[in-house]
């Protein structure tokens, strides 16, 4: 075993190493060759690295597979990202409301032995850390792809390029999701063991797309829906961090303040564009179990996303939901999809933090009264 994870770890090095990554997804022979390594080493990080009992061989092997989860091709990744979580959980990394660890016990009655009921994982330290850093870069790369948004300009975005692997935009689109759902799972699952890095990198990236769309960035000038491709990406990583964030507790009191300021930028924000406007609501959504802990935040935030609803303009004229995917895709671009998201990011708000309902019904009845 020793001999094969040393062979896959040197593979993985030429292709991590080489200077043109685009020369090899644009080789059809190259990529099939990337693809099953790709196979073989998740095959062997799930199966049968435990096994070897020479650390440094295990840290080189896990090395070399970070970079390769770094390739940008859809088809490689595929082969790859199945194996993280199943690491993940073995360093005891739970999603939230799912399976809960029970009390160790030896006994053969205990329901809990089918899972590990102590952590035993392989993964050095640093693994979680650098795995969401690149489960930070793949969200941003796929930014838009899901609502089919133009994504022109947008820093490290890979639509284009992922347009070759696929038969067409609906295509794209639909592997994109379930490829951006396990790149969350594992985000939340990274944050589990990390929380603190977790919300540091959720700040950073976040403030770092938005400077992307004021003046001087290099979306300064792109359209509301361009803006609104990027923002995207940003929630999608910022979603599956808050999600699995604690919210009491030492680890909390370590990085409470971090989400404070987040906060305080996002509430700050305003495009005065329907599309991007609409996305910092979904932003702002992502702080609902926060706001069960911080009445005062939970206010600030509904505010907000009245102020955002009320400035969207109401489309008289729009229909029943469109039923055909190309036309779903479409309607995205609409006010009503925007009105759509600010409303649904209020009511999950108000479904995490009962305690906004009150002052929601009463901007309501004013809201109707005006």
């Amino acid at each position: 075993m020793v001999l094969a994870a040393n062979a896959l770890s040197a593979a993985a090095e030429r292709v991590g190493s080489h200077p043109q990554q685009s020369d090899l997804i644009s080789d059809s022979e190259e990529l099939e060759y990337i693809k099953r390594l790709a196979d073989a080493m998740a095959s062997m990080a799930s199966y049968h690295l435990s096994t070897i009992a020479d650390e440094a061989t295990r840290n080189l092997f896990l090395e070399r597979m970070l970079g390769l989860t770094r390739f940008p091709s859809l088809e490689t990744v595929e082969m790859i990202i199945g194996a993280w979580p199943v690491m993940l959980r073995a360093m005891g990394a739970e999603l939230p409301k799912t399976f809960t660890r029970g009390p160790p016990s030896t006994g053969a009655a205990n329901p809990y032995n089918s899972q590990k009921s102590e952590p035993n994982g392989i993964l050095p330290a640093g693994a979680p850390e650098a795995l969401l850093e690149i489960a930070r870069v793949w969200l941003n790369a796929g930014a838009g792809i899901a609502s089919g948004f133009d994504t022109t300009g947008i820093p490290g975005n890979k639509s284009e390029d992922w347009a070759d692997e696929c038969e067409s935009a609906l295509d794209l689109r639909e592997r994109w999701i379930q490829i951006r759902a396990r790149w969350m799972d594992i985000t939340k699952l990274c944050t589990a063991l990390c929380p603190s890095n977790a919300a540091n990198q959720a700040a950073q990236n976040t403030g770092t797309v938005i400077s992307w769309t004021q003046p001087g960035g290099p979306l300064a000038n792109s359209t509301d829906e361009t803006k609104c491709a990027a923002l995207e990406g940003a929630t999608s990583f910022l979603e599956a961090i808050m999600v699995a964030l604690p919210t009491e507790g030492p680890s909390f009191a370590g990085f409470s303040s971090i989400l404070e300021t987040l906060l305080g930028n996002l509430i700050a924000i305003d495009y005065k564009a329907p599309l991007s406007n609409a996305q910092v609501a979904k932003m702002l959504e992502t702080y609902g179990k926060f706001a069960k802990a911080r009445p005062d935040a939970a206010a600030t935030i509904m505010s907000r996303m009245f102020t955002i609803l009320n400035e969207l303009p109401a489309d008289v004229n729009a229909g029943a939901p469109p039923v055909r995917q190309r036309d779903i895709v479409a309607s995205g671009r609409t006010g009503q999809a925007a009105r759509q998201k600010v409303c649904a990011a209020i009511l999950i708000v108000c479904s995490a933090a009962p305690q906004v309902r009150v002052y929601t019904r009463t901007r309501v009845i004013d809201e109707c009264a005006s």
